[in-house]
């Protein structure tokens, strides 16, 4: 069955339009760099970062940038399992947004700081940026110890329990714990997904499969895919729900200070 004979509910579905070509720069002038990080600390931009080659995806912000040194800090990682994997020398690679784009950059971490209420980190200011006209990549990542759930229906009518692990308007991470009956490749189609936002609302949707990766240590599965059917009420309820989720993640990281 194709996708575009699927039917998800019995609402009416539109297919999600497809992506355009991205409208990219690459930025590598001192200047440039600086003012740009400039612009996303000063809007208080929340940052995605990945820790070495790794998937999992943790919150974090800027707290200082010096031009001079040509150095940033970076706010303790969230969720809190992050900051245990950053030791100096580790590779981080950076996504955030700015201006309906998205930026992202690699650095590594040159030192550790902080006291009992948070960490920091010092990275150099990155040597290049891409600068990607491209809104929907940015992810915002679900924390170690929220649930958020997630039920698909295969083609084959056989309905698997997940949870979510990142989610953007144009896709999302999932894990699935049980995976011991689960049959998932890479380029599957899915032509039902419900996302549990709420106790009162949720989010449908038909999905591509993307990537599929197991877990050896925890025997666990994650995959990510694609949205590619959902109908106009649930396009703009997702949308609403990625940027509350960036929302809360930015107030979780600003440290509240005592006088």
């Amino acid at each position: 069955m194709s996708a575009t004979s699927t039917v998800v509910t019995d609402k009416v579905i539109t297919d999600i339009p497809p992506r355009k070509n991205d409208n990219s720069e690459i930025i590598k002038k001192h200047d440039d760099i600086f003012a740009l990080v400039e612009k996303i600390n000063a809007s208080h931009s929340l940052l995605t970062v990945t820790i070495n080659n790794e998937e999992a995806g943790y919150g974090s912000t800027i707290l200082e940038i010096n031009s001079e040194e040509k150095y940033m800090v970076l706010d303790e990682l969230n969720p809190l399992d992050g900051h245990e994997k950053i030791e100096t020398g580790s590779i981080i690679r950076v996504n955030t947004q700015h201006a309906g784009a998205l930026v992202r950059f690699k650095v590594a971490i040159e030192a550790i700081g902080g006291d009992d209420e948070a960490a920091y980190y010092k990275v150099a200011l990155p040597e290049r940026i891409e600068y990607h006209q491209r809104r929907n990549w940015f992810r915002v990542s679900i924390g170690i110890n929220e649930t958020v759930p997630v039920s698909l229906r295969t083609e084959d009518d056989v309905v698997i329990s997940a949870e979510l692990r990142d989610i953007s308007v144009g896709g999302m991470a999932l894990r699935i714990n049980d995976c011991a009956h689960v049959k998932i490749r890479e380029g599957d189609f899915i032509p039902s997904c419900v996302i549990k936002v709420s106790e009162h609302k949720q989010i449908m949707a038909a999905l591509n499969v993307c990537r599929v990766q197991n877990i050896r240590e925890s025997g666990m599965l994650r995959i990510g895919v694609q949205f590619v059917k959902m109908n106009n009420a649930d396009i703009r309820e997702l949308e609403h729900f990625v940027a509350e989720m960036q929302r809360e993640m930015i107030k979780k990281l600003r440290r509240v200070k005592s006088d």
